[in-house]
């Protein structure tokens, strides 16, 4: 098989992105005729005659994306390691010649009447769209959205370092993993002014939005050694997803993918702020529940997540705050200090992720943690008593009162199984 390092190569030396005459993709099939040249000429590769072998090479060369069909059958099926070698060294310019017309012909179709076959284009229309898949079968999302989507689309396939990612979609899942990886790298470095010769730059709106839609189609084990919450508030990203225009819509459906996509926890954190930016309590309270028992997740991420669910979340969130109750992990030990028989003593207490969980449900439900048995280190200073929830304050005195708590919520909840 031949490798896309290749194909992008030529695909970028490749000059000109003007529109093409036809929007249908129809009118890109390659007559009968012109195939079977082709695949005669793919043939002539492997003669005996030095001269004819390099005239075929040469005619094929022509022929561009016509020859391609023929290239690539001979590349993965000829028996002749001359002719396959040949169509292999033919085959990338041929191949990003295809997706050239390809993007022509879509830029053209500016009413979208046409089904096209675009690198990434199915991959971002249906994530503008919010479809999902289940059992096999795909559910369709906001059609009327198709438009902004052909938008944006067209606006990340405009600047080459971008096109370049989207086309890799297509490629060997293993190269545009390692090609999505390095361009979070390359974009915070070039932020910074860490790429020798390179003009620091801020990212633009559409690299970091081709970004996002490029890591949502991958699981998040990418090294993460950058911050993607710096690229996107520097890139005017929150500004235009909150835009009151269509394309806004197609701006915080990829957000909003690429939250559904994450489960790291430095990305959950990163996306929780993002979201908040984006004015999206929803999704601040998903991706929060999510981080709230997210494995290696820090305790700051954990307290952060329990806060916003406090501050946005409301009844509907308590089924996804029940799944947690289960988790007795420490994530804080407070720490009370006392004085006994002229002795100080210090005990500890540990805060378990269930009491957040159920600390957050109480609140969400306006009752008072007091009455679940609950102790507040601050009760007694005046100066925290208007402070809202945090999970370095409240603790449970010892694991009969941590019992008897969970006992007394599962009871109401039960009696009020509509929460």
């Amino acid at each position: 098989m031949y490798r896309a390092g290749l194909v992008f190569a030529c695909l970028f030396a490749t000059a000109g992105w003007a529109t093409a005459a036809s929007p249908n993709p129809e009118d890109l099939a390659i007559p009968p005729a012109v195939q079977e040249k082709a695949k005669e000429l793919v043939q002539q590769l492997g003669s005996e005659e030095f001269a004819e072998r390099e005239n075929a090479q040469q005619e094929l060369a022509e022929m561009g994306r016509l020859a391609r069909p023929a290239l690539l059958e001979g590349v993965n099926t000829d028996p002749d390691p001359e002719v396959r070698l040949r169509c292999a060294q033919l085959l990338p310019n041929a191949t990003a010649l295809d997706i050239k017309a390809r993007l022509d012909t879509f830029l053209a179709d500016t009413e979208g009447k046409y089904e096209h076959d675009l690198p990434g284009w199915k991959e971002f229309r249906a994530a503008v769209r919010g479809e999902w898949i289940m059992l096999g079968y795909t559910f369709a999302g906001d059609r009327s959205l198709d438009k902004p989507a052909r938008q944006v689309f067209a606006d990340l396939m405009s600047t080459p370092e971008n096109r370049r990612l989207v086309v890799a979609i297509d490629g060997p899942e293993s190269e545009f993993y390692q090609l999505v990886a390095d361009r979070r790298v390359e974009l915070y470095n070039r932020k910074y002014g860490r790429i020798v010769g390179i003009t620091r730059r801020d990212p633009s709106l559409e690299d970091v939005t081709t970004l996002l839609f490029a890591e949502s189609l991958l699981p998040t084990l990418i090294p993460r050694t950058t911050s993607i919450s710096t690229l996107v508030t520097t890139s005017g990203f929150i500004t235009a997803a909150r835009a009151t225009d269509e394309k806004a819509k197609a701006y915080r459906a990829i957000a909003s993918a690429w939250f559904d996509s994450r489960n790291d926890p430095r990305d959950l954190y990163y996306g929780m702020t993002i979201a908040t930016n984006l004015n999206l309590p929803e999704q601040t309270c998903r991706i929060a529940v999510r981080l709230l028992t997210a494995p290696g997740a820090s305790a700051s991420y954990r307290g952060r997540a329990a806060v916003n669910l406090i501050n946005l979340g409301n009844e509907t969130h308590l089924p996804a705050l029940d799944k947690a109750m289960t988790d007795d992990g420490v994530i804080y030990t407070v720490r009370i200090s006392t004085v006994k028989n002229g002795k100080a003593e210090v005990q500890t207490f540990g805060v378990q992720i269930r009491d957040v969980a159920l600390a957050v449900s109480i609140v969400l439900t306006k009752q008072k943690l007091e009455d679940y048995g609950f102790v507040d280190r601050y009760a007694n200073n005046s100066s925290y008593t208007n402070r809202p929830y945090a999970y370095t304050r409240y603790y449970f005195p010892d694991d009969a009162a941590r019992k008897a708590a969970f006992a007394k919520w599962c009871k109401r909840r039960k009696a009020n199984p509509d929460e």
